[in-house]
């Protein structure tokens, strides 16, 4: 009977990974709420080989539109420029 204490509330380190879960979102829902227009949409996901309905965090959608933005269009990596 000694044991009954052990089974009340969960450890404050438990509770905080629960509460510090980031949210998720299908891809389709974050484009219609970020307002991203499909040519990029589509790029952002082939680039990144996701499918339709693939959850993702709105940080993780937001910096792969910002890579796909900002790479180059021609596919190569940028070199440095030679003297």
């Amino acid at each position: 009977m000694a044991n009954k204490k052990t089974a009340e509330a969960p450890a404050p380190a438990q509770v905080e990974q629960q509460t510090e879960t980031p949210k998720v979102f299908t891809v389709e829902q974050l484009r219609s709420e970020k307002k991203i227009s499909r040519a990029i949409f589509a790029g952002v996901c082939a680039a990144q080989n996701w499918k339709p309905g693939k959850t993702v965090t709105e940080a993780e959608f937001l910096e792969a539109v910002k890579k796909f933005t900002s790479a180059p269009m021609s596919g190569a990596a940028k070199k440095e420029a030679t003297k």
